[in-house]
């Protein structure tokens, strides 16, 4: 970036009012100071949202305080390395773009200081670090749920009720984030899927509170049945429908949220079931089986993470009694059969009979057969993998890991890796 030597700002007065003259003010020599804005780098806070291009293109603005008038304004490229300017307090402002209330790939960074500039000396403005102040929205649907969808299906994404007019639409093939204006410490997402799915027309409305500047909102997608006895026939009929859920990334930490789904105002009876399932009764709570254990040696497997390079991925199963079965699905926009099977791999990974599959496992560090069945503790490390999914580009990938013991205990955990 720039680096140049603070001596360069003893040069004449004359060359600092060509560098940086305005019209607006009638500049009086003896009433001005200089600004230096060589040693001045703007950088971006990369922790709370990615932005790969430079910040050459970024917007420098010097406001007036008191007036807030506009006193001069350059790209971050152009921007001259010393300025003169009449002596009292201004505001320096690095924008990446003119903030938008809704807009796809333009997230809005911005960054600001007070300064002072006093008569016949040198104000050094510093560095500027810009975070993300609008909120990124991106959305994602199942490869089940992308067969059966029409169209016509889409989610309509609005930051606030009653902004219609400022939402904006993701169609079933949209790749784009959306970045949305923040207006309040804490707002409301409202996500609307509408279309027909499997020749039935659907709609589900998600609400999302605690919404914050700063934060990639991952909205998902996946397909639900709902199965119900048909008392009059004694058929069994499927509903279908879509099931949202909503991961938030901040701050390198991901977190799953619970939607609102607004409920059907006229919703089917359920069947009485007697009181026989487990829960029915107040006193009924579920006793705990045990198994096998499934967790991460650096995070915690319950919890998103986000691909980087110094991410490392160990997966550890412990059990009483040996395992009897481990076996991987893999749910991703991206890892479809047709880019697994270049790898020799599919969605359905069955590690302890991998079958053709063993060698392309073993050489991505997977663990299987032998190494797998009658263990007590296996561990694996897919580190490499997750190079592998960076290379396909954004995207999230879901790993419901399964494991079976000879007792016939069954736990299942998933591990999502977030691809940026």
């Amino acid at each position: 970036m720039k680096k140049i030597l603070y001596s360069l700002f003893t040069i004449m007065a004359s060359v600092a009012l060509v560098a940086c003259q305005n019209d607006k003010l009638p500049i009086d020599n003896s009433l001005t100071g200089t600004v230096d804005l060589s040693t001045m780098n703007v950088t971006c806070d990369y922790d709370s949202e990615i932005l790969r291009s430079s910040t050459d293109d970024f917007i420098i603005t010097i406001t007036e305080k008191s007036t807030n008038e506009k006193i001069n304004s350059w790209s971050y490229s152009e921007m001259p390395e010393v300025c003169t300017l009449i002596a009292g307090s201004y505001i320096l402002k690095a924008e990446s773009c003119e903030l938008q209330p809704s807009a796809w790939d333009k997230p809005y960074y911005v960054d600001q200081k007070e300064f002072k500039v006093e008569v016949d000396k040198v104000t050094a403005i510093g560095d500027l670090v810009c975070v993300l102040k609008n909120v990124k929205v991106t959305v994602e649907f199942s490869q089940d749920l992308l067969k059966i969808m029409g169209d016509d299906c889409n989610v309509k994404v609005e930051l606030g009720k009653g902004k219609g007019d400022l939402g904006l639409n993701f169609t079933k093939s949209e790749q784009r984030a959306a970045y949305f204006a923040v207006e309040e410490e804490s707002n409301i997402l409202v996500a609307t899927f509408q279309g027909t799915i499997d020749g039935y027309y659907d709609t589900t409305v998600s609400t999302f509170e605690d919404v914050k500047a700063g934060e990639w909102r991952i909205l998902r997608y996946s397909l639900k049945s709902n199965n119900q006895e048909n008392e009059e026939n004694g058929s069994f009929n499927t509903q279908l429908s879509v099931d949202a859920s909503c991961t938030t990334v901040e701050k390198d930490v991901q977190v799953d949220v619970n939607e609102d789904v607004i409920e059907d105002p006229d919703p089917e009876p359920k069947p009485d079931n007697g009181g026989d399932e487990p829960g029915d009764n107040p006193g009924d709570e579920p006793q705990p089986a045990d198994g096998p254990v499934i967790t991460a040696t650096t995070f915690d497997i319950k919890e998103a993470q986000v691909i980087s390079a110094d991410l490392v991925i160990q997966i550890i199963i412990n059990s009483e009694q040996p395992l009897a079965g481990l076996v991987v699905d893999i749910n991703s926009n991206k890892l479809t059969p047709e880019e697994l099977a270049t790898i020799g791999l599919a969605e359905h990974l069955d590690l302890g009979n991998p079958g053709s599959m063993r060698e392309a496992l073993e050489g991505l560090g997977f663990p299987v057969a032998e190494n797998v069945l009658g263990k007590n503790e296996v561990m694996f490390d897919i580190t490499q993998f997750a190079g592998l999914l960076a290379a396909l580009g954004q995207g999230t990938h879901d790993f419901v890991l399964t494991a079976t013991d000879e007792a016939g205990n069954e736990t299942t955990e998933t591990l999502t890796l977030i691809a940026e």
